[in-house]
Parts: C-alpha cells; sequence; structure tokens
C-alpha cells in the first residue's frame, strides 16, 4: 500500500471515529530515542488553505494531496476570510508559495492579530515557500506585522551574486536588499530525527524559492539542506550555492503559544514527493490540538443537486472548461510570461489550475449529490465562462503584439476564485461519502 492509501485508510478510520495513535503510522514506536512518547491519538483535522492575495498556483499542490490522502474536511480562504473569522473552528492553515509581500499587505494588520490567535490557541501553520518566509523577523513595511519565529534567512543579500541561470528565477527584491535563489528543483534534505519526523532519514523535495534559515535554537531544526541531485539547477556559482545551502535548516518547527509552525523552505506539499508528504501529513497528526472550537455541524448555507441535475450541472462547467484546456493548449508555445508582484507566471501555470478542476469533474460525475453554498452554483459557471474568454483576449492581443498583463492579472485572479469554488463544492461532495462503500 503506498503512502496516500494508507493515509486515506487512516483518515477513513478517524472519520468513523477509530482509535488511531501516532505510533501506528511510524512503525508502532512508543518512544523514539528518549523523546516523548508517541502513543497519543490522532484527530481527523479541519483544514484551511488561503488561497487569497499573493498566491500562485502551488496552493493547489496541497489540493492535490489531501485529496489523496482522505483529508477532506478542507475551506479555501481568502485574505477577507482570514480577517473575518474564518480560521475559527479550524485545526490547521496551509500557506503555499507567491509573493510573500503582496500576501501580508493582504492580509494586514487586522489578518496578522487572527493568524496569531489562532496559532497561540493551539493551531498549526503550515507555511510552504512564501508561507514559510512570512513568519520570519522582519523590518518591511507589512512583513513586520508576522514577527512571529526568530529566524534569519540565509539566502538574504545587499549585494547580489552573479547569476548564471534563468535570470527571471533568480532573485526578488526585498525592501532595499535581495532574496536570491541559489538553486532550483530537486536538493537532498537529512532530517534531525526528531517527532514529528521520525522514521526518514534523508530525503528530497523541490526548491523553487523557499528559504534557507538559520536558527540559534537546534531544537527547532527538522531537516537541513545536506546536498544536491542530479535534477539540481544552479543560478549561481555553486560554491555559494553550497554556502548558502548545505547545513542550513530547511524545516523548522517552531512554537507560539499553544500551537505550533511549520516553516517549509522545500515544497513538501509537491504531489511527486510522496516522502515529503507524508512528513507534511505527520506533522499535522502530532501537532493539532485534541479538541477544536465549536463549529455548527450543519451548514445552513448549504444547498444539494440531486439525480439528473448534477448530470446537467456537471456538463455546463464541462463545457467551459474543456474549451479553456483547448484556447489554453494553443497559447504554452508561446514565447510570452507575466511579472506580476514578484511571480513569474507562464501559460504552463494557467493548466495547473485548469486541470486541478478537469480532473475532479468525472469523480464528482458518480455521486449521488452535490454539496455547495447556496449561491455557488451560478458563481462558479460564471466564472468558468470568465476564463475561457479572457484566455481568448491574451492570445488575439498576443498575436496582435498588444500587451496582456492587466488580462492576465485578472485572469489568474479568476482561476484562483473558480478553483476554489469547485474545489469546494468538490471536498464538501466528498466528505459526505467518506468512509461508506460507494464513495466516489
Amino acid at each position: 500500500m503506498n503512502v496516500y492509501d494508507q493515509y486515506k485508510t487512516v483518515n477513513k478510520k478517524l472519520i468513523c471515529d477509530e482509535k488511531i495513535h501516532f505510533s501506528e503510522i511510524t512503525g508502532n514506536r512508543s518512544d523514539y530515542h528518549g523523546q516523548i512518547n508517541t502513543n497519543r491519538l490522532l484527530k481527523y483535522p479541519k483544514i484551511g488553505i488561503y488561497t487569497g492575495r499573493g498566491t500562485s498556483h502551488s496552493w493547489l499542490w496541497f489540493v492535490e494531496i489531501f485529496d489523496r490522502m482522505g483529508f477532506y474536511d478542507l475551506s479555501f480562504l481568502t485574505e477577507a476570510n482570514i480577517r473575518a473569522r474564518s480560521l475559527d473552528g479550524l485545526d490547521v492553515l496551509a500557506m503555499s508559495g507567491g509573493d510573500t509581500f503582496a500576501i501580508a499587505e493582504g492580509l494586514g494588520e487586522k489578518g496578522a492579530e487572527k493568524l496569531e490567535r489562532f496559532i497561540k490557541n493551539g493551531g498549526v501553520y503550515l507555511g510552504s515557500c512564501a508561507g514559510a518566509y512570512l513568519p520570519l523577523n522582519s523590518s518591511k513595511k507589512h512583513l513586520n506585522l508576522f514577527n512571529y519565529v526568530p529566524v534569519k534567512i540565509a539566502n538574504l543579500t545587499n549585494v547580489l551574486p552573479a547569476a548564471c541561470g534563468p535570470i527571471e528565477k533568480f532573485c526578488s527584491s526585498y525592501g532595499c536588499s535581495f532574496i536570491f535563489h541559489p538553486v532550483r528543483e530537486d536538493v537532498r534534505l537529512t532530517t534531525n530525527g526528531l517527532i514529528p519526523f521520525i522514521g526518514v532519514e534523508s530525503l528530497v523535495a523541490p526548491l523553487y524559492g523557499g528559504p534557507s534559515m538559520l536558527t540559534n535554537d537546534p531544537s527547532q531544526i527538522l531537516a537541513k539542506y545536506t546536498g544536491f541531485t542530479d535534477k539540481t539547477l544552479f543560478l549561481i556559482d555553486r560554491k555559494i550555492a553550497r554556502d548558502t545551502l548545505l547545513g542550513k535548516a530547511a524545516v523548522i518547527r517552531a512554537k507560539m503559544g499553544e500551537g505550533h509552525l511549520y516553516l517549509f523552505g522545500p515544497h513538501f506539499e509537491h504531489p511527486h514527493f510522496p516522502v515529503a508528504n507524508k512528513l507534511l501529513a505527520d506533522a499535522m497528526y502530532w501537532d493539532v490540538r485534541s479538541s477544536s472550537p465549536p463549529k455548527e455541524s450543519i451548514d445552513r448555507d448549504e444547498m444539494n443537486i440531486q439525480g439528473c441535475n448534477i448530470k446537467d450541472y456537471l456538463r455546463d462547467i464541462k463545457r467551459e472548461i474543456s474549451n479553456s484546456r483547448i484556447v489554453n493548449a494553443g497559447m504554452e508555445t508561446m514565447p510570452v510570461h507575466w511579472t506580476i508582484g514578484n511571480k513569474i507566471y507562464e501559460p504552463a501555470k494557467i493548466r495547473v489550475f485548469i486541470e486541478a478542476i478537469w480532473l475532479r469533474i468525472k469523480i464528482l460525475e458518480k455521486v449521488e449529490e452535490l454539496t455547495m453554498r447556496r449561491g455557488n452554483d451560478a458563481l462558479l459557471i460564471q466564472h468558468a465562462s470568465e476564463i475561457t474568454s479572457l484566455l481568448r483576449e491574451i492570445k488575439r492581443h498576443n498575436n496582435k503584439g498588444i500587451d496582456t498583463l492587466n488580462i492576465a492579472k485578472k485572469l489568474f485572479k479568476i482561476l484562483n476564485k473558480t478553483c476554489s469554488l469547485f474545489l469546494d463544492m468538490y471536498f464538501r461532495s466528498k466528505i459526505h461519502h467518506f468512509g461508506q462503500q460507494n464513495e466516489a
């Protein structure tokens, strides 16, 4: 049984109120090198995924691995949701890659207060790449609202080294300084044998701009950068890359109040790296609080679609997404990219959003009932139609040599919103059937 099926089986049991201990998923060891006893009960977590301002496509990697592992109790949160009360009742917040400054500015002071309270009250924060930079100490405007973890950034400099790779992927501004990215793609990591990263001594994970971290507290370090692979793409001189990364912290676990922050330099949520995915899931299981703030079991804003109406509704979505796939396929050969904030976007990233919907429509066609927030049914169709229109507009403008940046900004915003709406429906419908014999 692979790791995804293993954890889906565990989650099926948890949602049916079966008792499972942490030691059962880490080798049935009641104690590890004299550390805290691992015989604690697991809990099925309520997880929020940030999809708001500043995020890139990588939040969909969290979606993919959570889907495979049976973590279906998901909420998709914008900056407005976090500034309101949407963290209430959640156990975990997953913050993916993107533009750290845009995320911080979008959340603002109110969002920072809500996030701090969430963690201090026992919440788990999973920060990957930009999500890892966000809570590190900073004097920069907006970022200084999130000074939760006193850790330094090793790849921060006032004077950039010479680039020897794709210049657009090499660095990003950080006030008057620069965050530079020594390498991209796969890097080798070695764990420190600390809970919850037990049973795995070394692994490979992809690095796409995440931090190399320095801390004075070795007990915070779960994994370090220790090497490169044949797939590693060097963006600067190899010696400087080694000095910047090797021996530095790649994953940090920091305590704040009753909660914990996990800061991942590499993308442990990338769906092509099952060992990293397992450790990320173990982190949630280990630190999710035993009891959550109360949350109503019935969402009074939910609506259901049943019977033949499911086929009709999904057909409308499928038609729009199919059209978008066709248009975008023709765009992927175009020599075009857009700089939005501190991030570079290409047509290939559009496909990630589209496929996240397309591949799950077939799954929903098998369910007996679709569940969604009231009013989202029409909104989802509307946004799906907008994607196709914007893609066609970009293609026309590009063929005429007209700048498409503003259209692209609107497109990625709509892609985020459409995916969030669809996936909210998908997971509400999936969790309804989870653990049943006829699960889709």
